[in-house]
């Protein structure tokens, strides 16, 4: 092995000798001789350390602090190594495991029924970790030792020589240590870390070895001491090792767990929602459990479930506000403004606080796209919504409208039909803007249509007001005199601008320049057919009766519009329900799920997955019920955090054109809240 360190003659001759070490190597060659010398090191290939841990109450902590551990606590604690990079540790504190282990090329972690593969960073710490003669071939491992002034006293006070060595890794300087060993033995007796946080706070780590015993004909330290402290808190761990052996470690104990599948976790919304349901189907005359149905229905987004509850209630008392509130809520999710509106009143008259129902209010309005009441209720809904109220008072005289052109027979058309870009993964199709042919991406996400700020300016987008965004940047409000679609002619279209930088960054052949959102899409019946690549706009007045008829057969599933542009529709990961936001701007994936709903699946955070990062998760199924159902699909892990919207029903992801249009021709039919779904044109 490179870089092995051979025993100065003098040290060799006599190595009980007390003088003072001339290098960090002298130090070291020491240590190798008094374990039992390197030839007797060498021979051994593999060690298990079987220890019993203590760990110790902390110490200054805070008299509050509920975190800190006030009581002695006893585990066991497991080590192997083996030559060749392999580790396996496991440690068991009452009723929790936990083990990590580096099988030479894969660092891991298993802890709670939950496997983590260590990044880049984590995995060079595990493999030098996992090097059973740690004291061998420095110089291949780019290790630097340097020589420390000596103690006289160890960390406890007692009297000792000390001679310190500092440890260096070129690449990793924060693994920066300093060792200590006893003069007169030659043994290692301290190791310490030491570090400090961006605020100054001191992180230390102090290792103190004794009890050397033979095993083998090589030196074991059978008792380590290991001390953490942080700022002023310390707390002690004790390791008394109880059995050391080196025999043979099968090659399984360090490889990578084959995990078995989680048990899903139990979806206790949909728990309450039985239960209510139960009580109700049994007092089918008592108000209060038609109205905990309601209540349980709402938030676990049964919403056709909420209006029949809501009704049976009000069956039995007309007045009874919380139902009131919930069917008021549910005709506006549903789009149906004049139920909603009388509702609404009903509720205020009954006590609903004003900047509820108002809030309310703006959101149907702003779907109607009149915008000189949609000023009015951001005013009743709070004081502070003057500016946007006054952005969308500048609308009212102006408002939204489409005008279809002239067929090949000469009749005003109802629906147009342009091509989408054959290379992105969203539905990019090209429009006229300003009089210039831009890029466009399909965004469910997106509120309003959003341009760069250059096609703004050429356009001749008159900002009227501004909204601040990341990195000091803003988002301006205007309004956009004529947009074309194909055949489409859409006046007086809201917009958002942003700098062209930013909407650079989104994918396709060529950039897309503009984004199109919710509030202008609804004003269509809208068609995407990925597999032949088409983007179809229907018409939805009148005339176009049997336009729309065309394009509403296949299979079919409700959806629900919240606040501006969030449209929900059902689904489910691996048989567990939920309720999801539809965003065709996402890609890569089917969906984006947050924790619970994937623990409901039954499917764990991925082990590649680094703490806090996104990460990709395999689903054995989705199901759009009643329309889509498609096997072995990619799902994101850690992107999607919300679990509630801000009515209070349940949000468990988003899915995206992956799921709904990869195989089929899929439609939006704002008027009837519904998707349909028919095979390709392709």
């Amino acid at each position: 092995m490179t870089g092995c360190l051979k025993v100065p003659d003098d040290a060799t001759e006599d190595p009980e000798t007390n003088a003072a070490p001339k290098s960090a190597e002298e130090v070291l060659a020491r240590f190798i001789t008094a374990l039992g010398g390197e030839e007797k090191l060498k021979a051994l290939k593999q060690r298990t350390v079987e220890a019993r841990m203590i760990v110790k109450p902390e110490v200054g902590c805070a008299e509050d602090d509920e975190q800190c551990m006030r009581e002695e606590q006893v585990g066991s604690f497991l080590l192997q190594k083996a030559d060749g990079f392999r580790l396996y540790r496991s440690t068991v504190l009452g009723d929790q495991l936990e083990e990590r282990g580096y099988d030479g090329e894969t660092g891991w972690q298993y802890v709670g029924g939950v496997l983590r593969k260590d990044d880049p960073m984590m995995a060079e710490v595990s493999r030098e970790d996992s090097i059973l003669h740690w004291y061998f071939g420095l110089q291949g491992r780019g290790i630097k030792l340097t020589l420390e002034p000596p103690r006289d006293k160890d960390f406890d006070g007692q009297p000792r020589t000390l001679d310190g060595v500092r440890w260096t890794i070129a690449e990793r300087p924060d693994a920066t240590k300093t060792m200590w060993f006893d003069r007169e033995t030659g043994l290692l007796h301290e190791e310490r870390v030491e570090t400090t946080t961006e605020d100054g706070t001191e992180i230390g780590q102090r290792m103190i070895y004794g009890d050397y015993r033979e095993v083998d004909g090589v030196k074991i330290a059978h008792d380590l001491r290991l001390i953490h402290s942080l700022g002023e808190r310390s707390q002690e761990i004790q390791f008394v090792s109880t059995r050391v052996h080196h025999e043979p470690i099968a090659d399984e104990k360090f490889m990578v767990p084959d995990v078995p599948p989680p048990k899903p976790l139990e979806d206790r919304v949909l728990s309450t929602l039985i239960a209510a349901r139960s009580e109700a189907a049994a007092a089918p005359k008592d108000r209060d459990a038609q109205l905990r149905l309601a209540r349980a229905a709402w938030a676990a987004a049964h919403f056709d479930e909420v209006g029949a509850a809501a009704e049976a209630t009000l069956k039995l008392d007309s007045k009874e506000i919380e139902a009131l509130w919930y069917l008021a809520r549910l005709r506006i999710l549903q789009g149906r403004w004049s139920e909603g509106a009388k509702l609404l009143k009903r509720a205020a008259k009954g006590g609903t606080a004003g900047a509820l129902v108002a809030a309310q209010e703006v959101w149907m309005y702003n779907h109607k796209r009149d915008f000189k009441n949609v000023a009015a209720a951001l005013e009743r809904a709070s004081p502070n919504n003057a500016h946007l109220a006054g952005r969308f008072r500048s609308f009212a005289g102006s408002p939204l409208s489409v005008r279809f052109g002239k067929d090949d027979k000469g009749k005003t058309a109802c629906a147009t039909t342009v091509k989408l870009d054959p290379e992105s993964p969203l539905a990019v199709f090209e429009a006229t803007l300003g009089g210039q042919k831009i890029p466009v991406v399909v965004d469910t996400a997106a509120t309003d249509l959003i341009i760069d700020d250059e096609l703004a300016k050429a356009a001749g987008v008159i900002i009227r007001s501004s909204t601040p965004i990341a990195q000091g940047a803003e988002m301006g409000h205007g309004q956009l005199k004529t947009m074309n679609i194909g055949d489409a002619i859409v006046e007086n279209v809201p917009v958002d601008v942003l700098p062209k930088a930013t909407m650079g960054q989104l994918p396709g052949s060529i950039p897309p320049r503009a984004v199109v959102g919710v509030r202008l899409l609804e004003r269509f019946q809208v068609t995407i057919d990925m597999p032949a690549r088409a983007f179809t706009l229907v018409d939805t007045s009148k005339r176009c009766k049997s336009a729309l008829a065309e394009r509403r057969v296949g299979e079919t599933t409700p959806f629900w519009i919240h606040e501006t542009h969030f449209i929900y529709a059902h689904a489910e990961l691996n048989n567990a329900e939920g309720l999801f936001w539809v965003n065709t701007g996402m890609q890569g994936v089917a969906v984006a799920a947050n924790k619970r709903a994937y623990a409901h699946a039954g499917v764990l955070p991925p082990a590649n997955a680094a703490q806090g990062e996104v990460a990709i998760v395999d689903l054995r199924r989705v199901v759009i019920p009643g329309a889509i159902s498609l096997d072995k699909q990619r799902g994101a892990y850690g992107y999607f955090n919300q679990e509630q919207s801000s009515d209070q029903f349940r949000v468990d992801g988003m899915i995206g054109l992956e799921l709904l249009g990869k195989t089929t021709k899929w439609t939006i039919d704002f008027d009837e809240r519904k998707f349909y779904f028919s095979p390709s044109s392709k």
